[in-house]
């Protein structure tokens, strides 16, 4: 298989055919390199090229912004989480304080952003679609059609969680006419997320896949996409059961498995390991290929000795659920030290970190380990985890539990076997023990967040146990290191986002969020 990594960078196109609009609407794309598409699209090679810039929109748009950007996985799932907090100078700070509002620049920029990348994902799929035999081979087709869906539905399933009621454009957009769209009922959209997910896994090869979609990462996400279904807003519990047997699938086909050591994770050498169901693959420093995920979540100190600039910092709350000397992943993902004073490999393994050690308002997120010295500043070459086993077993847990069918080996074979690797002391992290539905929702839940903590995933969890629930949990009364305490000020309605005022003044068909 080839890299896709390395082919990015022969990509000399940016869709010919998508709009340049005159306003800031999700349409306005500005290519850097025109190329007529028809005149690459003649083979495989070309179909391939044309591929590799879908994934290309993937990775601006849905992790931790590459060359700048802010993904969805970083908006939604971390900043406006109860696992951090955003600091006063930050203007992200609105969102975690559930201020937000139709005109906040961030979540413009988010929609525009998103809504490009689908219409070059549409384009991809289209475009391809209509090759015909003598151009290439129907295996090959399928293939790329099934790959581009799987990145399809990766942008949908972000769109829907935050945004809930979203224009679903299931084709290409090539022309300014007829742009109005009413906006899809939250079902709807979910039902073609699970359409393109099924494609898929009916054509996609069953192997890790090196940054590329396989037929895993597409059991995986739909397994994931279930669970959402089963919760807020759908409450389709028959869906617990297809989220269960398609994870078990994963579970049972022999190609993934965790890594002995919970550290080797987020390292540039197992950025595409056995435990990467998907990884969005990024390539840097100085390549303009990369992210800021080392860069945001970094060590106070200058960049070149491995520190950081974050843009949130921890909630204090949830760092306090660790087992400080007990756990390994907050030895991983807790950073006690200044970049300037420890290299990552003496702060790891020390019983004690100078610089910050007793001041825990200054304790910064630390889970992806720059080197010492660095030039990544917001370039980083760290691949960003998608999705995990580890999470896929975490779903799993939580599937059986909803479904009342989780027993004590299924905990062992789960929680315990994650808790088991995150062990320091041996006294530590004693197992999960079976208990009431309830109380081992909260377990699976708290080892989630410790587990996939700043991965992007939190506020969907909450989210899919409700309005009541999410608000109980994003209470932080933290003085002297946040914005303030989102919990007195989040109503019910801003368990979503609103759709942004300037798509709103393009689409006379949408609506707005109710509340907003």
């Amino acid at each position: 298989m080839k890299d896709y990594k390395l082919l990015k960078y022969v990509i000399v196109i940016f869709l010919a055919m998508v709009i340049t609009s005159c306003e800031d609407g999700f349409l306005e794309e500005k290519p850097t390199a025109f190329l007529d598409p028809n005149a690459l699209l003649v083979d495989t090679d070309g179909a391939e090229i044309y591929l590799f810039g879908a994934y290309d929109a993937i990775q601006h748009t849905m992790s931790y912004g590459g060359q700048g950007q802010e993904g969805i996985q970083f908006l939604w799932g971390i900043t406006a989480s109860d696992l951090g907090v955003a600091p006063r100078w930050d203007q992200r700070r609105f969102i975690y304080l559930h201020q937000q509002t139709p005109g906040t620049p961030q979540l413009e920029k988010l929609w525009k952003n998103m809504y490009s990348s689908v219409n070059r994902v549409n384009s991809t799929i289209d475009r391809i679609g209509k090759m015909t035999a003598d151009q290439i081979e129907s295996e090959d087709k399928s293939k790329f059609i099934a790959e581009a869906k799987y990145l399809r539905s990766m942008l949908y399933f972000g769109l829907v969680v935050a945004w809930e009621n979203i224009p679903l454009r299931k084709n290409e957009t090539t022309e300014l006419d007829n742009l109005d769209i009413v906006a899809s009922p939250p079902e709807e959209v979910y039902n073609f997320i699970v359409e393109d997910l099924q494609f898929a896994i009916a054509t996609l090869p069953v192997e890790q896949g090196s940054g590329r979609a396989t037929k895993g990462a597409a059991q995986a996400l739909l397994g994931k996409v279930y669970l959402q279904m089963a919760g807020f807003p759908l409450n389709q519990t028959d869906k617990l059961v297809e989220a269960r047997d398609l994870l078990k699938e994963v579970m049972d086909s022999g190609v993934y498995n965790l890594l002995p050591n919970y550290r080797d994770i987020f390292t540039l050498d197992n950025e595409q390991s056995s435990e990467m169901i998907f990884a969005i693959g990024m390539e840097g420093a100085g390549l303009s290929n990369g992210g800021n995920v080392g860069s945001l979540f970094g060590p106070r100190g200058s960049r070149p000795n491995g520190g950081g600039f974050p843009s949130v910092l921890f909630n204090l709350n949830f760092v306090n659920t660790y087992d400080e000397d007990g756990d390994w992943r907050f030895k991983n993902n807790v950073s006690k030290h200044n970049a300037n004073r420890v290299g990552p490999d003496e702060a790891y393994e020390s019983e004690t970190t100078p610089g910050q050690a007793n001041n825990p308002l200054a304790w910064r997120p630390w889970k992806w380990h720059a080197a010492k010295p660095n030039a990544y500043t917001g370039d980083t070459p760290f691949d960003y985890p998608y999705i995990r086993y580890a999470d896929v077993l975490l779903m799993y847990a939580e599937a059986l539990n909803e479904l009342g069918e989780l027993t004590q080996e299924d905990l062992d074979i789960t929680v315990n076997r994650l808790r088991n690797r995150a062990r320091r002391l041996p006294d530590a992290l004693p197992n999960i023990l079976l208990g009431s539905q309830e109380d081992n929702d909260a377990a699976i839940l708290s080892e989630r967040a410790k587990e996939l903590c700043f991965e992007g995933w939190r506020r969907t969890d909450l989210t899919r146990r409700g309005i009541e629930f999410y608000r109980s949990s994003i209470f932080a009364d933290q003085k002297g290191v946040n914005a303030g305490n989102p919990q007195p000020q989040f109503e019910d309605h801003e368990i979503r986002w609103p759709i942004p005022q300037v798509e709103l003044n393009l689409n006379s068909l949408l609506e707005q969020n109710p509340g907003y």
